[in-house]
């Protein structure tokens, strides 16, 4: 199977969802079999309820760390889910030890609750000196790039990153110290909602003045609580509405707020859904491995 760095990434992200509550990971072709493991990938799995998860597994590549993202709701109600996606605005800002500017305390706890069974595992297949990749979309995303940051300031290790429908994982200072240290990309689609959370100053003044956000009070009271200059990191590859990938563009910001504000006030929730999914028929799919995987 002939696959892009990207694509092989993606489909790591889209295996760790397969890591069970015991660590197990069960068999998800196609996507376990585009990544091209060379044998058997190790699933970790902790916190509450083992919410959060990662897989190490080696391929032609490297040594790749793939977090896994929210499990997805699977509820035909989209306004309920889309409630469930606001919720992680709420996120608390903190300082750690060692790292620039300030993290988001739900991503952040998620990692450590991971990191002393996952930086052994990555030290040992990183053996021969192989290159580190890290990755995940949705959560797994803003997870990742936590970790990539972490292992250099750390473990002095550095990784590639490229995650896809990543949240924002700091404050504008952490992502200005990421961005100088890290070689890495991020992946957003069309309409997804969940890379512009949680929120820029720039996205608050724009969604404040949709009535929804405003009027129902169960998402008026987030807002009231929001930390204003959470900021995204990496380099931005944009899918846009034809599917075309493209990069940032002075614009870019104020077009694709317009039209996730469009569908908001239509209350176009199942296409805010439907953009956020990492699987084959879903735009990041279709976008990033358009031929190799899903056929």
């Amino acid at each position: 199977m002939s696959t892009t760095l990207a694509c092989r990434l993606l489909c790591a992200s889209v295996t760790a969802y397969s890591v069970q509550n015991d660590q197990t990971i069960v068999q998800c072709p196609p996507y376990d079999q585009g990544v091209g493991f060379i044998q058997g990938p190790v699933g970790f799995a902790s916190g509450n309820e083992k919410i959060n998860a990662c897989l190490v597994g080696t391929n032609a590549d490297g040594v790749i760390v793939a977090f896994r993202g929210t499990l997805p709701p699977r509820s035909p109600d989209h306004r309920q889910t889309l409630l469930d996606w606001i919720n992680d605005f709420h996120a608390e800002l903190i300082t750690v030890d060692g790292l620039p500017g300030k993290v988001h305390e739900g991503f952040w706890g998620s990692l450590q609750s991971l990191w002393p069974q996952l930086v052994p595992e990555v030290k040992k297949q990183m053996s021969g000196d192989r290159p580190l990749y890290i990755t995940g979309h949705s959560k797994g995303g803003g997870m990742a790039h936590l970790a990539a940051m972490q292992l250099a300031v750390q473990e002095g290790l550095k990784a590639t990153v490229c995650t896809f429908a990543g949240p924002h994982p700091g404050n504008e200072a952490f992502a200005a110290a990421y961005n100088q240290a890290m070689a890495s990309t991020r992946y957003e689609y069309a309409d997804d909602l969940v890379p512009h959370v949680p929120p820029s100053l720039a996205f608050r003044h724009m969604f404040t003045t949709i009535p929804l956000f405003h009027d129902d009070p169960r998402i008026a009271a987030h807002f009231q609580r929001l930390d204003l200059d959470y900021a995204a990191v990496g380099t931005l590859q944009f899918i846009n509405w034809d599917g075309a990938i493209v990069g940032d563009a002075p614009m870019l910001r104020f077009a694709r707020f317009a039209s996730l504000a469009k569908l908001i006030v239509r209350l176009g929730f199942e296409t805010i859904v439907k953009d956020h999914d990492s699987r084959c028929g879903g735009g990041y799919m279709s976008a990033v491995c358009p031929t190799d995987v899903c056929r």
